[in-house]
């Protein structure tokens, strides 16, 4: 049964707290509040939001190797894979059947090409977040309030320099992502 993040919010964050253990679960309150304010700010749906918010991270803590071959998922790095799992759970249990909201639970790792308000304000509260604390995180979350598309660009920067830093590999709807947003605003410092 879809769940009714309005009128059900108590019976959705139980759900959460017996799939995501510690910090985990506070990120997760953590990226709904701040999806829920960055929806206001921007005139998304806020009930989609709060709900995506919620369930964003919802197989984080699973095997998302065996996820992805159930659901036949393809993949470059198991890092970002939790986004498209859990949307995939969540539809098939069908406590989620609204596709803007599975799409911002998708996407909310890598982002994508023109990415819709939605997935954009979910993209960014998970980096954003009150318990996150990195280099940068304060400029990310004076700009999220300010200019979306910029946040959403500086945020993809810092994210492939990270990856980068790391030797790690990036997903190619990062790549795209980052391409995408850097051509609306060629040449200009973020």
């Amino acid at each position: 049964m879809q769940m009714d993040y309005t009128g059900n919010r108590d019976a959705i964050v139980k759900k959460v707290a017996g799939n995501l253990k510690g910090e985990k679960f506070e990120h997760a309150l953590g990226v709904e509040k701040t999806a829920v304010s960055l929806a206001h700010r921007y005139g998304a749906d806020v009930d989609k939001a709060g709900l995506a918010g919620l369930l964003h991270d919802y197989t984080k803590q699973k095997d998302n190797i065996a996820l992805a071959e159930r659901y036949h998922i393809p993949y470059i790095t198991e890092k970002t894979l939790h986004g498209h799992t859990a949307a995939a759970v969540l539809k098939e249990k069908g406590y989620v059947t609204d596709e803007e909201v599975l799409s911002a639970i998708r996407w909310h790792t890598t982002g994508r090409e023109g990415m819709t308000m939605l997935e954009k304000v979910v993209y960014l509260a998970d980096y954003i977040e009150p318990n996150r604390d990195f280099d940068g995180v304060e400029k990310l979350r004076d700009l999220a309030y300010q200019n979306i598309d910029k946040a959403v660009l500086y945020a993809l920067q810092m994210s492939i320099e990270h990856i980068i830093e790391n030797k790690s590999l990036i997903d190619t709807d990062s790549v795209g992502a980052y391409n995408y947003y850097r051509n609306l605003f060629p040449g200009e410092e973020i």
